[in-house]
């Protein structure tokens, strides 16, 4: 089974990532699950979602303890809690950011962790134009295709109908796929 933790701020889309994840991958045959952890909180405020995805039904109805992909939407959330606790070994870690932080040891120190990095926000202005937070939802999940593989970025193009009016389709089908390219995996600070 594949656990998967987003961590987002609202508005930034990490609930629908979720879902959209969930939806490609039980498309493609698999079981899935997904659900969010919040509170009454507004938009920019901290959020995370779940997703668990196998080809065996899932049983467990817990929020997950210990991950194997971290995808953390916006870096400056790192200064609010650490996002990468627990996360198991060889994990893969997916960073909306362009560098690591500086401190980035101090709160993930086992070099056995994949890191990815991709510029959504950036990628988001260009695609969608100027938004008070950049919806990098669509974006992180292409990226998430190209480093997991476990859901094709077809079975995520396929379900973007699903999540977006019309007139919205074509440019989340460009945000997924420039996701999918533009990710870079890092190496550790030295």
């Amino acid at each position: 089974m594949r656990e998967i933790k987003f961590y987002g701020r609202g508005g930034q889309g990490a609930v629908t990532a979720a879902q959209i994840l969930a939806s490609a991958a039980f498309k493609e045959g698999k079981y899935a699950q997904t659900f969010p952890q919040f509170g009454a909180e507004r938009r920019g405020a901290p959020v995370l979602a779940y997703v668990r995805i196998d080809h065996e039904p899932i049983n467990i109805r817990s929020k997950i303890y210990q991950p194997d992909v971290v995808v953390v939407m916006d870096l400056n959330l790192l200064k609010m809690a650490n996002p990468f606790t627990g996360i198991k070994p060889k994990g893969v870690v997916i960073l909306n950011g362009t560098s690591l932080p500086s401190n980035f040891s101090s709160f993930l120190d086992d070099r056995s962790v994949q890191l990815h990095l991709i510029d959504a926000s950036s990628l988001a202005q260009q695609i969608y134009r100027n938004t008070p937070i950049p919806i990098v939802n669509v974006i992180i999940v292409g990226s998430y295709c190209r480093v997991l593989g476990d859901v094709l970025l077809d079975s995520i193009i396929h379900v973007l109908p699903d999540y977006f009016p019309k007139d919205k389709v074509d440019l989340n089908r460009k945000a997924a796929q420039m996701g999918y390219e533009n990710l870079r995996g890092v190496s550790w600070p030295t």
